[in-house]
């Protein structure tokens, strides 16, 4: 296969891919080509980990096999480049700017409750693929130290960068709201408080072989808004 041939099955191209005169859809450049890949393989990441084959991996792209290995050195950085993408907060933002701003306020919040813990979820998966990669990875101790500590600091600063993107389209989602009685940035920092707290809740239970009942998400947007006891 030359370089102009992504080998990529049109399901992951771009839909705003041109056209070439052979009636072949244009090639992505490689970093679109990357991006459709890591994202095309997350659902069978998220069900099989690390345990994922390079074919079912290939089939989920729609590429050959051979395809990803011209574009990833091997299976592992695959999935670990997979892993660290899928878990950035940012992925969410397109999903928060989405929300019908029509919509009353607190129908607003609900919708920002159930992306935030779906993000949690899955991010805590993604977090579970990344300890695996850990545990599997063949290289000698000494590199696996040196790669964790690099990877460790990307981690932190696009974690960080993707929660700022995050708390600035949930305020564009709060908007100018005349009925806040504290300033938008606050409302937005005690929404996120409510938000984690509810999440590790259940996460805490889980790893203590207890399951629990998640909290309805409109309940907590109630919860937020109106409080639980009685104005005096």
């Amino acid at each position: 296969m030359t370089e102009t041939d992504t080998g990529l099955d049109p399901r992951v191209r771009t839909a705003g891919a041109g056209i070439a005169r052979s009636g072949r859809a244009a090639p992505l450049p490689p970093d679109e080509r990357r991006a459709a890949i890591l994202r095309a393989v997350r659902p069978v990441l998220l069900e099989r980990g690390v345990a994922a084959t390079t074919r079912e991996l290939a089939e989920a792209a729609g590429v050959a096999e051979g395809t990803l290995f011209r574009v990833f050195s091997d299976k592992l950085t695959l999935i670990g480049q997979a892993a660290f993408v899928a878990a950035d907060p940012a992925d969410a933002v397109p999903d928060l700017d989405a929300i019908d701003r029509a919509l009353s306020l607190r129908d607003r919040l609900v919708a920002v409750m159930e992306i935030g813990l779906a993000r949690i979820e899955t991010t805590m998966r993604w977090m579970a693929i990344l300890h695996e990669i850990g545990r599997v990875d063949p290289r000698p101790q000494a590199e696996r130290e040196t790669a964790g500590r690099e990877g460790w600091a990307q981690w932190v600063q696009r974690q960080t960068e993707g929660e700022a993107e995050v708390r600035a389209a949930v305020e564009r989602v709060f908007g100018a709201d005349p009925g806040l009685r504290v300033s938008r940035a606050r409302a937005v920092e005690l929404f996120d408080v409510l938000l984690l707290g509810s999440s590790m809740r259940v996460i805490d239970a889980r790893r203590r072989g207890v399951e629990l009942e998640p909290v309805d998400p409109a309940e907590l947007v109630d919860l937020f808004l109106d409080g639980v006891a009685h104005r005096t």
